[in-house]
């Protein structure tokens, strides 16, 4: 059998947006061995992180590849794709996001590509999409499963998920989205001088949102909910360290509702990590999701959480011990949680410091780790050795 010098890894996601699959896919690139790997990384133009290098990989930007789903465009991009992965030739390709997960399997199986892994992180298909979206997207998952080699699961939730929707067999790993777990549990050299920076008066109660300003993340849901927080607290600040599509009508909505010197929109930070020691409390209205990295960083920094009641939140967060799961559908519920915790420091401390919780799983190095031997294992049994 013929013995290989090198794996060709191929990793292709849809956008370089500041977000948890972003990060993780960055990572991973980043820091796979560079004696046994050979790295490239493929997306779409455009996101905050798409100026980041990528080790001593290559990263090479697809123009037509977009989120929206455009008939033409995307068959443009999927003989893109094919293209690329010809030139390339790699052993693997792993997908990461629902678009770029689609397009992907199927240039990689026009092109015969060994190993095809897809990550998933969150399914695209949603209960809160339009039940022609919702249709779309699940039918291309189900034309891909056969095509994938092994898929990866961030959360346990979107296991089950698959498992409802016959989109899987045996072959699955759980590998959590990891990050750097240590400065996380570090805390702020100067916090007064943060909160004087991002004009956050010392005795106002700060909410912390970690989210792109995008439809999934319940955004306007979260707009209902402060004005009635506000109405009864007006020390409340709603701070959101995100950007995106939507900015413009959240802030038009904060103006016709009077509560725009209420809220703070400083974009993508980048060391969130710090500014999280500002945060009172963390805040999630998303209306879908994998699994989302904020909330175990908002854990990390022992911040009690109120969260939407949906599977990849409830992973993390358990309703009465270290924050409070409530429905979106109940805006005067969550509105009430928030308060309570806002009236109540040492309810605050309780929920905060809560200790039952392991979050070795959500290590960045453990996560590489993880996949490198998952490559290893499936270009073994594929017959490849290294």
């Amino acid at each position: 059998m013929k013995k290989h010098s090198r794996i060709i890894v191929i990793h292709l996601i849809t956008k370089l947006e500041l977000g948890g699959a972003q990060l993780n896919t960055i990572y991973t690139a980043e820091h796979l061995d560079p004696l046994r790997f050979d790295v490239y990384l493929l997306c779409g133009p455009g996101g905050p992180l798409s100026t980041r290098l990528v080790g001593s990989g290559q990263r090479v930007i697809v123009p037509s590849l977009v989120r929206r789903i455009r008939l033409l465009g995307d068959w443009l991009t999927l003989f893109s794709l094919v293209h690329h992965f010809r030139k390339i030739k790699p052993h693997i390709v792993h997908t990461h996001s629902s678009k770029a997960g689609i397009l992907g399997r199927l240039a990689a199986f026009a092109v015969r590509v060994p190993i095809v892994i897809h990550s998933v992180h969150g399914f695209s298909f949603s209960p809160r999409q339009s039940l022609l979206k919702r249709n779309i997207y699940l039918f291309f998952e189900k034309i891909c499963r056969p095509l994938t080699s092994h898929f990866i699961f961030v959360a346990k939730s979107d296991i089950e998920s698959a498992r409802a929707h016959k989109l899987l067999a045996k072959n699955y790993s759980l590998i959590r989205s990891g990050f750097p777990l240590l400065k996380f549990r570090r805390h702020a050299a100067n916090v007064p001088a943060l909160k004087e920076k991002y004009r956050l008066p010392a005795d106002s109660f700060v909410c912390g949102v970690i989210a792109p300003f995008k439809p999934q993340k319940g955004l306007f849901h979260l707009l209902n909910i402060a004005a009635r927080v506000i109405a009864e607290n007006p020390a409340v600040i709603f701070f959101i360290a995100g950007d995106g599509e939507q900015r413009p009508e959240l802030e038009a909505e904060l103006r016709r509702r009077g509560i725009t010197p209420n809220f703070r929109l400083p974009g993508f930070i980048d060391d969130i990590e710090n500014v999280m020691d500002c945060f009172d409390i963390g805040v999630s209205t998303a209306l879908w999701e994998g699994l989302p990295q904020s909330l175990v960083q908002l854990r990390l920094k022992k911040k009690a959480v109120v969260a939407s009641d949906i599977p990849g939140n409830r992973e993390v967060i358990r309703d009465g011990l270290n924050g409070y799961i409530v429905a979106l559908a109940d805006p005067e519920g969550f509105a009430s949680a928030i308060l309570k915790l806002a009236a109540d420091p040492l309810l605050r401390k309780r929920l905060g410091g809560y200790e039952q919780e392991d979050f070795s799983e959500w290590d960045a190095a453990v996560m590489v780790q993880r996949q490198e031997a998952l490559y290893q294992r499936l270009l073994e049994r594929s017959g490849f050795h290294f």
